[in-house]
């Protein structure tokens, strides 16, 4: 039962909000009792947090509240804003009530994590509304870096004109934040933070809290995947050892055995990985950053490297629409039952679409880049092979004075089963009633 103000007889305000028993910081991963969190101060003068580094005002333990329940900071500014009591950095006020699912994206630098993460957040967005679930931003200040994507995407009032989205930088303050940790200062990813919530059409409307999820998304520099990257100064990928789901990416592009199924005339093949880059050049072999994940995770959590977990691995296959003539997969169609003008019902998961897709996959990825197969399934009992396409097209090489990318025309962008990792996996393992009862004979 949720408490109110009259409920508290120690004197102070208590929040009516119903709060689980344990929160999971997102950013250092800390777990603590709601009452022990603490608040952002906003009174301009107040001095600077002593465990935060960029001039970030100080947090504060409450003592004071409105009768909205917004603490008082030590100058009498009321503040809604709440931090972690280990690193002090930001989280969300949704975290206090809702369980996360933390979900960890590894990938090669120019594997297409940020263009998928985009062309997914976006369209899900839309799709998952059709299912009888709300998905909104949890954290809008963390995630604005995705906001900024979107908008050059998919708001981009110049449509025909080629653009990008910068490249993940692992020195960018909104991706990462520095926190003295026991006097240690310690680097760590600022994840995106999304609330999954079902409507009144959805059929666990009632039991909500059980089925509602804060999905937390770590979109990590592919760099921070090489081997020899770790410090004991950065936790940016300890991540993994807290993920629930854990997808990796297989760049087409960067593995030699199936670059020469490629379509000839993307760029990504004429001219290098990044413009100025050798084009015959694969800077690195793909499932050394898996088995570089796999062995970090195994260390963080203390157990056997030679220990297969139960947590999920997606296998997700980026610019399958260059690749496709392989496999005799097509991926122009989505998995879903409930999109078309003449479909009745909710938008639900075609899950055993999805399923025979993998199983077709697996046999063409086991056929040609065999090591990356075995690597994956010592690593995971469950392991699903997915294609993709975050653009539905190939990028186009644009030079112009100084400076050369390879862009794509907002309206050219049509994205090919971009929702469908994450999905399939809420579907079979997060009780979100989204699988379809179709079966693929």
């Amino acid at each position: 039962m949720a408490k109110t103000a009259s409920d508290d007889k120690t004197g102070r305000v208590a929040w009516g909000k119903r709060l689980i028993a344990k929160v999971t910081c997102p950013n250092c991963w800390h777990q603590f009792v709601p009452e022990d969190v603490l608040f952002v101060g906003k009174h301009p003068d107040l001095p600077d947090d002593p465990v935060l580094t960029g001039n970030e005002i100080i947090r504060f333990p409450p003592t004071r509240f409105t009768v909205k329940g917004e603490a008082l900071d030590p100058r009498g500014v009321p503040s809604s804003d709440i931090a972690c009591p280990r690193c002090h950095l930001q989280i969300s006020e949704a975290l206090l009530e809702v369980p996360p699912l933390f979900v960890s994206m590894i990938g090669s630098p120019a594997s297409g994590k940020s263009y998928l993460l985009t062309t997914m957040t976006w369209q899900l967005r839309s799709l998952l509304p059709r299912a009888g679930l709300a998905f909104s931003d949890a954290d809008p200040i963390a995630n604005s870096p995705i906001h900024e994507y979107e908008h050059t995407l998919f708001l981009n009032p110049q449509r025909d004109r080629p653009t990008e989205i910068r490249k993940t930088d692992p020195d960018d303050p909104r991706l990462y934040k520095m926190a003295a940790v026991d006097g240690v200062p310690i680097r760590f990813p600022l994840p995106l933070q999304f609330l999954v919530w079902p409507t009144p059409e959805h059929p666990s409307y009632a039991m909500a809290y059980r089925v509602g999820r804060v999905i937390v998304l770590y979109d990590n520099s592919g760099e921070d995947f090489r081997p020899g990257m770790e410090d004991v100064r950065s936790a940016a990928i300890q991540h993994l050892a807290r993920s629930a789901i854990l997808f990796m990416l297989l760049d087409p592009t960067q593995e030699p055995r199936l670059r020469e199924f490629c379509r000839a005339d993307d760029p990504q093949l004429t001219q290098g990985l990044r413009p100025g880059t050798d084009a015959a050049a694969v800077t690195l072999r793909q499932e050394t950053i898996l088995k570089e994940a796999a062995v970090r995770m195994r260390r963080y959590l203390g157990v056997s490297q030679t220990q297969r977990f139960r947590k999920p691995l997606v296998v997700i296959v980026p610019k399958f629409d260059i690749l496709e003539g392989l496999s005799g997969i097509s991926i122009k169609g989505e998995p879903y039952s409930g999109l078309n003008d003449g479909d009745t019902g909710p938008v639900r998961l075609k899950v055993a679409d999805v399923e025979w897709a993998s199983a077709v996959l697996r046999k063409v990825l086991q056929q040609y880049c065999p090591e990356f197969v075995a690597t994956a399934e010592s690593l995971s009992e469950i392991v699903t092979y997915i294609p993709v396409s975050s653009f539905g097209r190939s990028p186009e090489f644009v030079r112009g004075g100084n400076q050369s990318f390879y862009g794509i025309r907002p309206r050219d962008i049509r994205p090919q089963w971009v929702t469908v990792p994450l999905l399939y996996c809420m579907s079979k393992w997060g009780q979100l009633v989204l699988a379809s009862t179709d079966r693929r004979q």
